[in-house]
This record gives C-alpha cells, structure tokens and sequence, in this order.
C-alpha cells in the first residue's frame, strides 16, 4: 500500500487551483478546498492562503518605522506575533522572520551582515519547514500524470456550478414553461370549439401590457405626402460621413496600455523562446524575497536655511574678498589700515571647536533596540547573580514608539532679540561719548557730547542682525542703524530729521579731519571682460548618445592596438601549426657557456618562436581543418579557457623600432647578397619551384623532399592530399547546399514574382511587336493612300460632272413633256366644251 505525506513546496498550478477554489467556496470549507489538491491537507491550505496569497498580505521591503514598531511591540509583548501582526500590518511569519533577521544584524554588526549568508537560509538538498511563506515552484514543462488529473479533475470540479440549488431552480423553470404550454394549448382549443375567453381587468383603466402597446400613438387614417421628407433625407446623406467613437474622443488612455501591455509581454515571450535559461535565471532571482534589496525611505528634516538666504551669503563671501597683492601695491600699511578685514573667518570670532555642519549621529534606533533585545534574550535566571547587561536608552510610553527627528545645527543662527549675538559683536564702529570711530580711527566728540541713540533704544542694534538670518559685518561703518533708519522708519517731525542729518554730516567730517595726509595718488582701470566667455555653469553636460559614442570609439582604439600588439600570424590570418612538436628543442642551460655567439642567437630565437608559438596557440586556438561541428567548438572554447603561458609584453613603440631594425637588416642583407634587383616574377618562379620539390610525408608526420621520397611515400602522399581535396570538396558541398537551401527559401517569393512579371513582359513584347507590325501596315495604306487619293477624287469628279449634265438632260426632256401634256390637256377641254 502506498503512503503519501501531504505537504512539500508549493507549486504555481497548486496556488492557482486554491485561488479558484477560495473564489467559489469561501474561506471556511477548507476540507472541500484540499480534496482539489493531492499533496495538501486542509490546514496547509489555510495556511498558505493567510500567509501568502491572500491579496491584502504585504509582500514589499520593510520600512524603518516598521521596523522600530515590531520591536518596540516584541519588547511590550514577547512572543505573542499574532497579536503584534495585526498592528504592524504584516503576518505573523514575517513578523518572526523579521524579528530573527533584525537580531542577527544586532549580534554580528562588526561582521557586516550579509543575508546572503545567512544560516536560517536553505541550503541545497534542505527540507523548509513553513513552504507556505515562500514563493511558488514555476510549473514543470513536462507534468507527470498524478498532477495532469488533478489538474483536469480540479477544473471539471470548479467549472460545475449546477449544484442541488442550480437543479432544482432548472427544475422549476422547466414545470413553469411547461405549465405555460398547456395553458396556451388550451386556450388554443376552446378558441377552435367556439368558445371565446375574455379577459379579466383587474383595475378600470389599467393597461394590459400583454395585450396592447403601452401609450401607442396610432397614425391617422390615409395617405401622406412624404416627398419632402425624402428630400431632406437625401440632402443629410449626401453630406453625412460617419465618425467613430476614437475619432471624436481620441484613443482612450486604456487603449494605450493595453496595447502596451501586449506588445511587453510579445517581447517577454520572444525573448523567453531564445534565451530560456536567462529568462529562468532572472525569475528564480525575482522570486527570492532575500536577494530583494531596497532603499529606505531618507528621513530628513526641515532646512532651516532658505536658498535666498545661502545665495546671499555666498555674494557677500565674493564680494568681500579683496586681493593682497592689490594692497600691498597700493599704499601698503595704510591702505591696510583704512579697509576692514572681510576675510572667510575673523579671528576675533574663531571659537575653539569646530562649528558643526551636519546633525550630531544619535545611532541607528532599529540597531540599538535590536541589541537590547538580543541581550535580554541571553539574559540568566536572578538565581545566578551577577550584573544586569548594560541596556541602550529607549522608550515604554506608548504601544508605538515615538517618533524622533533629528535637527540640523545651524552655525549661522543668532540671538533671537535685535542687535544681539555675532552680528552686533562683529560691527566695528562703536558709539558713544567720543563719538563713531572708523576701522579703530576715533573720531571728534559730537556736538552734544551725548550718544544720539541709548543702548536700549530700538534700533540700537546692528542693521541685518535680525532673528535667524545671517550676521552681517560692516568694518567701515557703511550699515550705520541711524542711516539704515532713515529708508526703514521715516519720522514726521522735521526738525529732528534735519537734526540727526546735521549731526551725521558733522560726524563724518570730523572723521574725515583727523584721516593722515594722502601720499599717493590711485587710478583704477575695469578690465574689460569678453562677451563671449561662458562661465562654468554654463557649460553644456555631455550627452548620453556622445558619451556611448565616445566609448565605442575608445573600445575600437583599445582592440586596434591590442591587435598590433598580436604577432604578424595572427594579424595576417596565416596558417599555424597546431603543435610546437617539430621545433628543434632548445638547448640545456649548461651548455650556453660552449655555444659560439651564432649559436646562443639561434637557441634565443627559437626559444622565442617557441613561446610565441605556445601562448598564440594557448590563447587563439586554432580548429582543425574540416571540423566546424560543435565539438571541434567546444574544443575550442576548452582551450581558450585552458592555461595561458605568458610572455613578455611590449609598447607600441618598442614593436615600432624592433620592426623598423629587422627591415633595415633584411635592406641590408639583401644589398650584401646581390638580390636587390631580384623581381617579383622571379621570386614567384622559385617559391614554385622550391614549393614543388616539398611534399607532406604521412609516415614521418612532416614535409620532406620529392627527390629522397621512396614511390611508397609518394603514393601516400598522394592519397593524403586527395583525401584532404575531397574532404575540403564535401565540406564545401555542404556548405553550398544549406546556403542554397537558404538562398531557396529567401529568394523563392521573389523567383515567382520574376517568372510571373517575366511572364508578363514576354505578353507585352508580344503585343507589342503585333502593335508594330499593324503600324507599318496601316503606314504603308497611309503612304499608297496618299499617292491614289488624289486620281480617284479627280475620277469621281468626271462622274459627278457627267452625272450634272445627264441630269440637266432629262431636266430639260421632262420640261418639254411636261409642257406638251399640258397643251394635250388644254386643247382635250376645248374639244369637250
């Protein structure tokens, strides 16, 4: 007897079968749900709708404040993830999956926590313990037979909606019609007997719908005249076009999409049909809930400083820088003296600690609780003793834990009353009894002698030190309150405006007379700037169809060079040997000191080709004559990714003058040897000569000389090059019968429009040429037409001539008769009377 175990991952036929099943029974017969799946019970389907696919389960990545709600919920309640999902709006599976990942991110933080690593992950050949939290198996191409019935029995099940209900509603429409029947066919008989039945009105004036039209309006009685009717009809069809819909409204939005849509999924499935194992790869990767990685939401807090305001401060830090060397070379110490210092940072208000730029890190609160959860989960009994864990700071105030935001320092935040904070203390021109002093110049005493604005006045304060705005410095005295006062708070009494502009006049004159005599005279001179100079912000960013096409070219150059670097061989496409066997072996190191210096540049030559040889074929493998089937591929690609000995690299230019030395010896030696006047004709007939004295010897595996070859290896070698012609020969047939092949079936729809257009311009050369020949015949009438008109027009102009006199003849003869009867006539009366 077999014994099946319920349960196993879920598959994507499974989790579709459920969904239809909970459509149609609902979620409390989860027995009849299981009878539809072999391989789950009723409780794994339960399971599996609560905690996967039912559609209001939240499958995205965790947010923070999700975060810090499931553990401050874990810290008030431990254990109880049924009661704590429902807050969070997850399930309790994932409560707990969360719950554990967060723990472990806690535990190994000096370790980077990687979730690939994780051990709770399966490992392959693993069993999951709660497949019902996990993603769907993608369906098998192949399904066996046990899942094939309970698919079609699945289907049969859930496409039968005539139940006991459906019966017996069936049933009671077929007793009515069939009571409706014979309520006709009597009716139907007592008609034909004779016997009338009226019917009943219920209600006097009431309508019969089953027996009369419902307000009908009856035409009136005779003709009528619809001759116009037919006119305007005529007109409005003449002029109707019809419109659709999409014509009148435009493609509606939905349309769009959808057509969209199709050709999206046209796309996936074409691409899914040529690169398959990709298109599983990237599923598999999509379905890995572990391997999804998002960013979090940034929590960022109110700027406290506007734009305006950073433009604003970054003019003035421009503007007030002034240049030393222009300075020092105009007037030195004393032009130092007049000008204030409008430097980055005074050093007067340089304070010992750096001023904070950003928010002061507080730690990651998710980390933190995290921490104090895994400390108390490895806490001991009381009974033990000792020390409790030193916790992190956290808060029980509420079910939810408190929402914190951090604000970011401002350095530039002054004091929240007027004339208060850096700006006042960084504002060099001081009042008071003796008067304002300029960049520390005193000035005379005022008139009065007394300060013409206390302290505690309005407006005693430096000009811009408002609340929250940026500390203006003003070393020469420019933004004087009492001169900013008069645009800002215009006074109605006169003689006090009048007053305070006197005073200041007297001010700033006294100033000016205590100012050293001038020494040097100055003039300034505006550079003159170009129109056309374009500033760094203007400058255009480069464009992404310039930037790929500046890599592609950066790419060719890359593989152009990479190819100079190759040997001559490779770059030309000349045959290689496919082993280094038959090179002569070099010579053992112990010998080098007896070789003479022939010798020694022999063995380094051929220790060169050698390792040449060896990394061109390690590298560029070269596949063997008549064999480009997909194992002489694969071979290929083996040894491609086989061992590469290397080489000594060289630049560019170094292969440049090695190439350009050996040609000036090669010059040279072809100088010394007397065949710089040898043509390419004669080197022709003496590579032929040379190449026909060569012949490849089977037995020895090498070419040797015709003239010491025995007629054996002679006849071999004949065969081996035969075999080798129609080898080639048979591999060339080939490839010329699927090209033909393919050719056939390109150019087969054009080969049957050729012979039906040839067939069309054979009937019209045809036609033509009978076009032709009726041309030259009715030409040659024309022409013998032309000669013959004119002697026929003159002989049937002697008829006509004759024809008028013959006529004129009897014209005259029947005249005479005419005139003779009537005289008979005449003298018969006469005789009569």
């Amino acid at each position: 007897m077999r014994i099946q175990i319920k349960g196993g991952v879920w598959k994507n036929t499974e989790d579709e079968i459920l969904k239809a099943a909970v459509m149609k029974y609902g979620l409390n017969q989860w027995a009849r749900i299981s009878s539809l799946l072999v391989r789950k019970s009723a409780k794994q389907c339960k399971a599996r709708w609560f905690e996967w696919l039912d559609p209001s389960i939240k499958k995205t990545e965790w947010t923070r404040e999700e975060d810090e709600k499931l553990l401050h919920l874990a810290k008030l309640m431990p254990t109880q993830w049924r009661t704590i999902a429902p807050i969070v709006g997850r399930t309790p599976a994932q409560c707990l999956d969360r719950y554990e990942k967060l723990l472990d991110m806690a535990v190994s933080k000096e370790d980077k926590y990687d979730p690939a690593d994780d051990p709770r992950r399966l490992r392959p050949g693993e069993i999951d313990p709660n497949p019902e939290s996990k993603p769907a198996r993608p369906d098998a191409i192949d399904m066996d037979e046990e899942e094939k019935e309970m698919l079609s029995e699945a289907r049969a099940r859930l496409a039968n909606t005539r139940g006991k209900k459906a019966k017996r509603k069936a049933r009671e429409r077929q007793m009515e019609e069939a009571r409706r029947l014979a309520s006709l066919q009597k009716k139907r008989e007592l008609k034909a007997a004779g016997i009338e039945q009226t019917g009943r009105n219920k209600r006097k004036g009431a309508i019969d719908y089953s027996a009369e039209v419902a307000f009908e309006k009856k035409p009136a009685s005779g003709f009528f005249d619809t001759s116009d009717e037919q006119m305007r009809s005529k007109e409005l069809q003449q002029e109707f076009r019809p419109v659709t819909v999409e014509e009148l409204e435009g493609r509606r939005r939905r349309d769009i999409e959808e057509q969209l849509v199709k050709r999206d999924v046209k796309r996936q499935k074409l691409h899914e049909t040529h690169n398959a194992p990709d298109a599983v790869a990237k599923a598999a990767e999509l379905n890995d809930p572990v391997m999804v990685r998002r960013r979090g939401r940034m929590m960022l807090p109110a700027p406290q400083v506007s734009e305006t305001e950073l433009e604003q401060i970054a003019r003035m830090s421009t503007e007030a820088l002034l240049d030393e060397e222009m300075m020092e070379g105009a007037g030195g110490d004393a032009t130092r003296g007049l000008l204030g210092q409008y430097g980055p940072t005074p050093a007067r208000f340089a304070s010992a600690l750096p001023t904070p730029v950003r928010t002061a890190p507080s730690g990651d609160r998710i980390l933190m609780e995290a921490q104090n959860l895994a400390k108390l989960q490895n806490l001991t009994t009381p009974l033990m003793g000792g020390e409790n864990p030193d916790l992190n700071p956290s808060d029980f105030s509420g079910v939810t834990p408190r929402p914190t935001v951090a604000a970011t320092p401002n350095p530039l935040a002054v004091a929240m009353t007027p004339g208060a904070g850096a700006g006042a203390a960084g504002m060099s021109v001081r009042r008071g009894a003796a008067g304002t002093a300029i960049a520390g110049v005193p000035s005379t005493p005022s008139v009065a002698g007394t300060p013409l604005r206390g302290p505690g006045a309005p407006g005693a304060g430096i000009p811009g030190a408002t609340p929250m705005r940026t500390p203006i410095r003003d070393e020469l005295g420019l933004n004087d309150a009492d001169s900013l006062a008069t645009y800002g708070m215009p006074t109605d009494n006169r003689r006090a405006e009048q007053a305070r502009l006197a005073a200041l006049r007297s001010e700033v004159r006294a100033g000016l007379s205590s100012l050293p005599a001038p020494q040097n005279e100055y003039q300034l001179v505006a550079p003159e700037l170009p129109e056309d100079a374009m500033d760094a912000e203007g400058a255009l960013e480069e464009d992404a169809a310039d930037i790929k096409a500046r890599r592609l070219r950066e790419e060719a150059e890359r593989a152009a060079a990479e190819e100079k670097k190759k040997s001559k061989a490779l770059q030309r496409g000349l045959p290689r040997p496919t082993s280094t066997d038959l090179l002569p072996a070099p010579r053992p190191a112990h010998e080098a000191p007896k070789l003479s210096l022939r010798e020694r540049a022999e063995d380094l030559l051929v220790r060169e080709m050698r390792a040449v040889l060896e990394h061109d074929a390690a590298k560029y493998p070269v596949i063997p004559a008549g064999k480009d089937s997909k194992e002489a591929k694969k071979a290929a690609k083996r040894a491609a990714s086989a061992y590469v000995p290397p080489i000594d690299q060289f630049e560019l230019n170094e292969l440049e003058s090695a190439a350009a030395l050996l040609q000036s010896e090669v010059e040279f030696v072809t100088r010394a040897m007397g065949h710089a006047s040898t043509s390419v004709e004669e080197y022709l007939d003496t590579w032929h000569t040379v190449h026909k004295d060569l012949m490849w010897v089977p037995a020895k595996g090498r070419y040797d000389r015709v003239a010491s070859a025995t007629p054996a290896e002679r006849v071999e070698s004949t065969k081996h090059e035969f075999e080798l012609v129609r080898g080639e020969m048979e591999r060339q047939a080939k490839v010329a019968h699927k090209v033909e092949q393919k050719v056939g079936i390109l150019i087969g729809g054009l080969l049957q429009r050729d012979n039906k257009l040839r067939k069309q311009v054979e009937e019209t050369w045809a036609s033509l040429q009978t076009a032709l020949t009726d041309y030259e015949c009715f030409k040659a009438l024309h022409e013998r037409e032309q000669r013959a008109a004119p002697e026929r027009l003159e002989q049937l102009m002697d008829l006509v001539a004759a024809q008028k006199e013959k006529e004129q003849a009897l014209q005259d003869r029947y005249k005479g008769l005419m005139r003779e009867k009537t005289e008979l006539m005449n003298m018969l009366a006469a005789k009569a009377q």
